[in-house]
């Protein structure tokens, strides 16, 4: 990953950029077009990431590669990007241009982890809570793990939230041991 400081200066930069042009959601889907293809063509990061290919040719892979897929800003910034010699911050830039869009859309993502699924009024009671608790809208991701036995758990950026029954059990199962009282 490269430096986080350095990601999130070009990524405001870009967002700046796009919120004043009223772009943020064409670049937005630029962003997450060139992720999705550095993930799948990992020759092409080596090739941006080596030393002996001058800017000029890097910026040539990079027109290639997205001009007909990116807009105009978009492919500015990667110029802009090649031109610094800050290729290696292509693969987290997406990350982080998401993360402020979502932030200025008053919108947080949250991982919840179940035992079980979630029937529909239990998602909403759960988003309206963590609504009411953060004062954001809430974007549930829900996955299953049996292994929690019963309850959730939460992740909502750097804040997690165990309610799990394995995590219960396991902190029951602690103090039983320490011979604290229970």
């Amino acid at each position: 990953m490269a430096e986080l400081a350095v990601v999130r200066r070009y990524a405001r930069a870009l967002y700046q950029s796009a919120h004043r042009k009223g772009a943020v959601d064409q670049v937005e889907e630029d962003l997450k077009s060139i992720d999705q293809v550095l993930r799948q063509v990992p020759r092409l990061v080596r090739a941006l990431r080596a030393p002996t290919l001058g800017a000029a040719r890097k910026q040539e892979l990079m027109r290639r590669a997205f001009a007909t897929r990116v807009g105009d800003l978009t492919l500015r910034f990667l110029t802009l990007v090649v031109d610094r010699r800050r290729e290696d911050i292509l693969t987290d830039v997406y990350a982080e241009f998401h993360r402020l869009a979502n932030e200025a859309r008053n919108i947080l993502p949250v991982r919840v982890t179940s035992a079980t699924v979630l029937s529909d009024a239990e998602r909403d009671a759960l988003a309206r809570a963590v609504a009411q608790r953060t004062g954001k809208r809430p974007v549930l991701e829900v996955s299953i793990d049996p292994s929690l036995i019963g309850g959730v758990i939460l992740r909502m950026g750097d804040t997690m939230i165990d309610g799990s029954v394995r995590t219960r059990l396991e902190q029951l199962r602690q103090r039983l041991l320490a011979g604290r009282p229970v």
